[in-house]
């Protein structure tokens, strides 16, 4: 009899369990599970907690239509603090303990590529808002990455815009290049506008580089200088203070060619620098500013959080909207949280409806497509006097 009790209560304890175990799974399949991982704390938190603001703002909406599937998105937000090992342990704890099926982020390139690895090891797809080195899709042999995405468009797409509109629209026959030889993306941008320009029948006199850091460019500039005549100056640089100064030093050191140069010059701050010696600079950006959807998602924004991140990081805010666009399309398509058939249906996205215009993923390469414009300053003021969508 004892034995036979012992049994019965070994039995429900057992069934208690499996119920215990089931309650807890249903749980889970109840929501849909999303990693957002940033520069949240840091030098660069201001950017990462524009990310996490987007995205939470996003998935707050969505869940109050009803959510992905019939489900609750659960947002979980990690910290990588621009470091690439930060960020390699948080996506591994997002993947192995958190069960994350699909990332947003993260905002540069070295902690993107970290991300990239361990997506890959756990075959977990991911969409990067702002990581533009080419080697986040792609391989040093040419492969794609099987799990990379993008929103924004890398720097080789960067470099051959402006690389064809000089040569055919501006009709600039000939360049000379100041970068930056501690960063990746002034790198990237540098070579594939050099290859671009060159390839439309263009020429670079020259390609001067100064180091990271460096605030002073009167020397670099002064060897482009005397490397000989050149019809435009462009300045492949990421921030605006740098395109600032190099603006500022060039016109007094008598280098009066007209600037080109990149979205860094976007930023209402760089007028606190310099004016005059900007103006007529043309320079292409990432998204239309202007588009309606955009200018209403950034009052959205503002009103939400009470600051308005137009002024200097706006591109941040609209890449981080339209990844969420891609993610969560691709999870309605394959109307499944299973984290492979996310990646095929991110693959196989075709183009969809963003803030500015659409967005088209090109399945061989993971790279983005979007309408991309460009600006020329006057009188302190950003002027669009073109629209280009490059093509794959």
């Amino acid at each position: 009899m004892k034995r036979t009790v012992k049994r019965i209560a070994a039995l429900l304890m057992a069934v208690s369990m499996m119920a215990a175990m089931t309650a807890c799974g249903s749980s889970n399949e109840d929501k849909i599970v999303i990693g957002c991982i940033g520069p949240i704390t840091g030098a660069n938190a201001f950017y990462g907690q524009l990310l996490e603001d987007t995205i939470t703002m996003m998935a707050e909406q969505c869940n109050e239509e009803g959510g992905l599937l019939g489900k609750e998105v659960e947002l979980i937000v990690y910290d990588d603090r621009s470091d690439a090992i930060e960020a390699t342990n948080a996506a591994r704890r997002a993947i192995q303990q958190d069960g994350v099926k699909v990332f947003i982020g993260t905002e540069s390139s070295a902690t993107t590529l970290a991300l990239a690895e361990v997506c890959e090891e756990n075959g977990v797809p991911f969409v990067t808002t702002l990581a533009t080195n080419s080697k986040v899709t792609q391989n040093d042999d040419g492969s794609t990455r099987p799990y990379s995405f993008r929103a924004c468009l890398s720097d080789p797409q960067m470099g051959t815009i402006m690389g064809q509109y000089a040569y055919r629209e501006l009709g600039y026959d000939s360049v000379g290049i100041i970068y930056n030889l501690g960063s990746d993306y002034s790198i990237g941008v540098m070579q594939q506008f050099s290859e671009t320009f060159e390839a439309e029948g263009g020429t670079v006199v020259a390609a001067e580089a100064y180091n990271d850091g460096d605030v002073d460019y009167r020397a670099v500039l002064t060897t482009l200088q005397n490397a000989g005549d050149f019809d435009a100056l462009y300045i492949a640089v990421g921030y605006y203070r740098e395109a600032g100064l190099i603006a500022q030093q060039a016109r007094e050191l008598g280098l009066n060619q007209p600037i080109i140069s990149t979205d860094c010059m976007m930023v209402a701050n760089m007028f606190e620098i310099v004016s005059e010696e900007v103006e007529g600079a043309v320079y292409n950006a990432s998204f239309i500013i202007d588009a309606p959807g955009v200018q209403q998602f950034l009052q959205d924004f503002t009103e939400k959080y009470g600051y308005d991140p137009s002024q200097d990081s706006a591109g941040d805010l609209v890449c981080a909207h339209d990844a969420w666009e891609m993610v969560t399309t691709a999870i309605t398509n394959a109307g499944t949280d299973d984290p492979e058939a996310i990646r095929d249906a991110l693959e196989n996205l075709g183009t969809i409806d963003i803030l500015s215009g659409t967005l088209t993923v090109v399945p061989e390469t993971h790279d983005t497509l979007r309408e991309c414009p460009i600006y020329r300053i006057e009188n302190e003021q950003f002027i669009q006097i073109a629209e280009f969508k490059p093509t794959a």
